[in-house]
């Protein structure tokens, strides 16, 4: 081991004498006990269960802790490599004097600076649905009133009608608690954009804000992550009184008190200290005692409010709806009470980097008293961003962490997310093309759900609602059409053999500006659009009347419920109402320029004032688009047609202008339904390659290509002939795929390559996915025009 070692670090010294230090290594575990012993030195261990490798980065001290706990160790060079060039990259930024309010080579993360200016920002911006609640001073702040920072809380709501409902379900997150996580703070920020940016022109956002209260603390550890954006292995606060630690800083010797093993509720309760450290200079130190530090007491009192001895809870963002001591004898001792099904409510710490999501226990392998419901939500969450959904003790146990106190004490579902950026200074492409958008539907998802956290999850979801026109005469019907799903699990049973109850709907309801729940909910039914409720997938539609209805904007709600009877998260579209004389309409039919059958297309009126749009009937092409008096560019597209747009349209208050459109079905140069052979398809694995094409497959009697066995350690490719794509643009692609593969583990991706193989682009990934979808992909403009064009399914 020491002789390849030092092979490592005479390879990379001529980067950064301090690089021969840090390696990523994997270490072989025997059985999960060796795997706890081992983890408990280390944070955020990323785990190959399969294998029963775990992944860390380590200096030779960490190296020497996991052959203590009998691990076999080595060296992936390669990662080792790339950890190695960050430091490069961040010296090379430094000597270039980058300025100090920037993360070097990482600008797509926000400092703890650029984070609290985009918070004053927001506020100055949106100062009726955004406020800042100042939560308590850092450790540092504690020591010197000079430095540090005030630990901040963004909250986003309807402030003006907060007062007049206290209880409107609250949601919290933390994010970059442990300091070297770049991705989770800037996640965070960004969801809390997309909600306030959004609000009064997207209907889910608008109606989330008004109906819920978010409380965001972006920055959980303001000192500690100003270490890291110059020290990247700081993961713990800097008290260097409850925590100090003489030396140079590495992977596995560090001062501070790690935050996340600092929280009260079972605090250093796990037998032979499995859960935390009680070494000061460990990365999972847990502090002298319960909440020793500044920032944990500032979490807790802002979250759960004052808790005495029992675990009685008061003051705090929460309502306090479990029961249980805070500390008891044994992990197990807590009461075993559950929380009502209608609590309200979500609490999440996000974290990064091992992909997973994970909820309670921690500390404990028995099932929490609100397993079932939780277990169903985390499934439901990482179907959005494909992590291994599983309870927090499946890997190593913990104790003293976020979610276990939240859920412990207070009864709210408390969950963690592990995103997955490959390294806790996640590339910047990657973090913007995956991971943030995943993770942000990921929450926009609960926040859907949040009115009842334990139950909504059950029913299906509604992924869209749309109305026949954004703008209304007054008096005309509302005609509604939504996708409901109750497919969305993430199926993995990496960690989690319990799988999620996919079920038929059964029926779907509108509501016009009121929830399902209100009291004054009046549910109008929709129908299936094929004319029978039979799949747990359904496009819904129906015709609302619009009487009475006031002038000004409005919400249509719809909600699913499936065969069990469970209702699901509802989401929403939003309409205006206007007096028909001061509006200008738009209308005619839309139809295929060759067939002249109808097409069901979007029509968007738009100019530098307001933008509406409507679309077609699927039965007839018919459409009437709607704006207020003015001059207007128009735009209409449908799917496989090429688009087509007027400029300068006049519209006249209390007129009709009649324009009818033929569109041009846009030219396939590839078509495939997999009946005819391999139609020129080429798998570029040597015998026994696992691409073949079989029939009668789940979901799929025709003909289609399969893998149904493949192994490990596999990147396999199904590649397409060359393509002349010469003078053509605007390329899009459509397929069906079912990509049932071991989340977490097994990934399909689709590439495309502009110069005949020579190097490759992704345009989708996917895992555990075990329904059939169907994908309409734009491919990116550097396709456009290619001489020599490929497509390829990969299996990795």
């Amino acid at each position: 081991m020491r002789r390849t070692l030092l092979a490592v670090a005479i390879a990379v010294a001529g980067l950064n004498t301090a690089l021969a230090q840090e390696w990523v290594v994997e270490a072989h575990y025997p059985d999960n006990a060796a795997l706890g012993r081992a983890a408990a030195n280390f944070q955020h261990v990323i785990v190959d269960a399969k294998r029963q490798v775990l992944r860390v980065d380590t200096d030779e001290g960490g190296i020497r802790l996991l052959e203590d706990a009998g691990l076999g160790v080595s060296i992936d060079q390669a990662a080792t490599a790339k950890l190695n060039a960050f430091y490069a990259k961040f010296e090379q930024a430094q000597s270039a004097g980058l300025a100090p309010d920037s993360i070097p080579g990482f600008q797509c993360f926000r400092t703890v600076e650029e984070t609290y200016s985009t918070m004053d920002t927001m506020v100055a911006n949106h100062p009726d649905i955004v406020a800042i609640d100042e939560i308590g001073p850092t450790w540092k702040k504690t020591q010197n009133a000079a430095q540090g920072y005030e630990m901040r809380a963004l909250r986003i709501t309807n402030l003006a009608t907060a007062a007049s409902d206290p209880d409107r379900p609250k949601m919290v997150v933390f994010t970059s608690i442990h300091a070297r996580e770049y991705a989770p703070a800037e996640l965070d920020t960004r969801f809390a954009e997309w909600l306030v940016n959004n609000y009064g022109t997207d209907a889910e956002a608008t109606w989330l804000v008004d109906h819920n209260d978010f409380r965001l603390v972006l920055q959980a550890n303001p000192d500690g992550r100003k270490v890291a954006e110059g020290q990247i292995y700081q993961r713990k606060n800097a008290d260097t009184i409850n925590a100090p630690c003489g030396g140079s800083q590495t992977a596995s010797s560090q001062l501070g008190v790690d935050l996340n093993r600092n929280f009260p509720f079972h605090w250093d309760i796990v037998p032979n200290n499995g859960g935390s450290s009680g070494t000061k200079c460990s990365q999972t130190y847990r502090g002298p005692v319960k909440q020793s530090e500044p920032e944990t007491q500032n979490l807790v009192q802002y979250v759960a409010g004052a808790c005495n001895a029992a675990g009685e809870c008061s003051g705090g963002v929460f309502a306090d709806r479990r029961i249980g001591p805070m500390n008891p004898l044994t992990s197990a001792g807590d009461g075993g009470v559950a929380a009502p099904d209608d609590t309200t409510g979500f609490f999440i710490d996000i974290h990064s980097n091992a992909a997973l999501v994970l909820w309670p226990w921690g500390d404990v392998s028995s099932a929490a008293p609100n397993q079932a419901a939780m277990r169903t939500l985390g499934r439901r969450l990482a179907w959005f961003n494909g992590y291994a959904p599983e309870q927090s003790d499946s890997l190593y146990p913990t104790d003293g962490t976020t979610d276990d106190t939240m859920y412990g004490l207070l009864g709210v579902p408390g969950f963690t997310i592990e995103t997955d950026g490959a390294d806790f200074f996640e590339d910047c492409a990657s973090f913007d093309s995956t991971t943030a958008p995943a993770n942000i539907n990921a929450l926009r998802y609960v926040a859907r759900s949040l009115h009842a956290t334990y139950k909504l999850p059950s029913g299906p979801d509604t992924i869209s609602v749309t109305g026949g026109a954004d703008l209304l005469v007054a008096g005309d019907p509302i005609t509604i059409n939504a996708q409901l799903d109750a497919s969305r699990f993430n199926q993995s049973t990496q960690g989690e053999p319990v799988l999620g109850t996919i079920r038929n709907i059964a029926s779907a309801n509108a509501y016009i500006d009121t929830l399902p729940w209100d009291p004054a909910a009046q549910p109008m039914a929709l129908g299936a659009s094929d004319g029978s409720f039979n799949s747990p997938t359904e496009q819904v539609t129906g015709t609302l009347s619009g009487s009475g209805l006031a002038v000004g904007k409005h919400l249509i709600y719809v909600q699913g419920i499936d065969v069990a009877g469970n209702a699901g998260p509802p989401n929403a579209t939003l309409i205006d109402v206007a007096d028909a004389a001061d509006i200008g309409t738009l209308d005619g039919h839309i139809s295929d320029h060759a067939t002249s059958a109808p097409l069901a297309a979007n029509v968007v009126l738009s100019n530098v004032s307001e933008t509406h749009a409507a679309a077609s009937s699927v039965v007839d092409g018919s459409y009437s688009a709607h704006a207020h008096a003015g001059t207007f560019d128009v735009h209409v597209s449908a799917l496989h047609h090429l688009s087509e747009d007027l400029h300068g349209v006049s519209l006249a208050g209390g007129s009709t202008l009649a324009h009818d459109f033929a569109l041009y079905a846009s030219c396939p140069i590839i078509h495939d339904d997999v009946e005819s052979g391999n139609a020129g398809w080429i798998t570029d694995t040597a015998p026994p390659t696992p691409w073949m094409i079989v029939n009668n497959v789940l979901g799929n009697t025709t003909h289609v290509w399969n893998t149904p066995n493949y192994g490990d350690n596999l990147n396999s490719s199904l590649t397409s002939a060359a393509h002349d794509l010469t003078g053509y643009s605007d390329l899009t692609l459509d397929f069906d795929d079912r990509c049932n593969t071991e989340s977490g583990y097994d990934y399909g991706y689709v590439e495309y390559s502009a110069n005949n193989g020579s190097t490759w682009s992704g345009i989708y990934s996917c895992n555990g996915q075990s329904s059939w979808q169907s994908h309409h992909i734009e491919l990116p403009a550097a396709a456009n025009g290619a001489a020599a064009l490929k497509l390829r399914f990969r299996l990795t």
